[in-house]
């Protein structure tokens, strides 16, 4: 029995931790169990930041497609119901909307501008929104046939001038009919046996408290600014437009005499005086800063202002020579639209959809 008991005891210190052998191997399975799912969660949490990358990356292209949207609008809007097509930029879309919230005076409207960028990836879309406050007027809108920023002098006209015009309400953006003459100041024409005043009513005075700006919707030194109405042609150094060019927007840097051989259609803004020769025939929009002086027979349809640069001394002087000038309110108001003045984005408004 002794010599059994020590070969026993041999084999058992033989043989270390063959009882532990069933307890260890649940603990191996266990560990690597832990380390796999550590493994999981490191790719899982990549895959997630990954994704949450891309995510973001295309939240942020879309971001800019909205800023690209609402930049076309402030480009492209004009009164007095401005819209802008959907944009696409850079593989997106931006639709863009217009909604009125104040009349400031007619023909003069802050609009709130909200741009929604959309872009598809993966059949998942996103969208970012971007909006702003916008200032939009409107094309000119003429009171009268013949407005004046001052009185007249010398010989009284003879002629017609009218502002009573029977197809007016096929152009309603442009008020029709309108005053015969309409003035600040004055003293304006006065009818005789040799000149008719025609109109709703023949002839307005208004307030000189009341502004041309507000009146009429010319706002003079915005007009002749460098970001004002770009015109067609400014006269000089570019040639006069020829005959049958559209509705152009003229420009004429100081004074100008022009004659028969300057007769066209379209808006003609000059900053000076203005002669007008034997001759001349004009359909549209005549702005003038400083005086009119007729030195023959005309005729005109559409409008006149002069006097616009203020100081409201002599608009006009007729020289006792025929004028025939007739209100045509689709005239004025295609010449008008050349002279709309840019949108403008107010300043501190803009703001993110969220």
């Amino acid at each position: 029995m002794h010599a059994l008991d020590l070969v026993s005891r041999f084999r058992r210190r033989a043989s270390p931790g063959c009882g532990d052998r069933g307890f260890a191997l649940p603990w191996t399975m266990i560990a690597l169990l832990l380390v796999s799912l550590m493994a999981a969660s490191g790719f899982l949490f990549t895959w997630l930041e990954g994704q949450s990358a891309r995510a973001f990356g295309r939240a942020t292209e879309a971001l800019f497609v909205a800023e690209g949207g609402l930049a076309t609008a402030l480009a492209e809007a004009e009164g007095p119901d401005p819209s802008v097509p959907p944009v696409s930029l850079g593989g997106g879309t931006a639709t863009v909307t217009f909604e009125p919230l104040i009349d400031l005076q007619p023909g003069e409207t802050v609009f709130r501008v909200e741009s929604r960028g959309e872009i598809a990836a993966g059949g998942v879309t996103f969208e970012r929104s971007v909006g702003q406050l916008l200032w939009v007027a409107g094309p000119p809108r003429m009171p009268g046939a013949l407005v004046l920023r001052g009185g007249v002098s010398g010989v009284s006209p003879r002629g017609t001038i009218s502002g009573l015009d029977p197809l007016g309400g096929a152009c309603p953006e442009q008020p029709s009919p309108v005053a015969g003459v309409a003035y600040w100041g004055g003293p304006p024409p006065v009818p005789d046996s040799l000149l008719t005043i025609r109109g709703s009513p023949p002839d307005q005075s208004i307030p000189a408290t009341v502004s041309m700006a507000a009146e009429t919707g010319i706002r003079w030194p915005e007009l002749l600014a460098d970001w004002g109405p770009r015109p067609d042609a400014t006269v000089p150094p570019d040639p006069w437009p020829a005959p049958g060019s559209g509705w152009p927007s003229i420009r004429i840097p100081g004074s100008a005499a022009l004659g028969a051989a300057e007769s066209g259609r379209g808006a003609l803004v000059v900053e000076g005086d203005l002669t007008l020769d034997a001759g001349f025939a004009w359909r549209g929009l005549i702005l003038v800063g400083g005086a009119v002086l007729l030195n023959g027979d005309v005729s005109i349809r559409g409008t006149v202002a002069t006097g616009l640069a203020g100081g409201l001394g002599v608009a006009a002087d007729f020289g006792g020579h025929r004028i025939d000038l007739r209100f045509d309110a689709c005239a004025v108001l295609e010449a008008a639209r050349r002279l709309t003045a840019p949108a403008a984005a107010i300043p501190g408004t803009w703001y993110e959809v969220w």
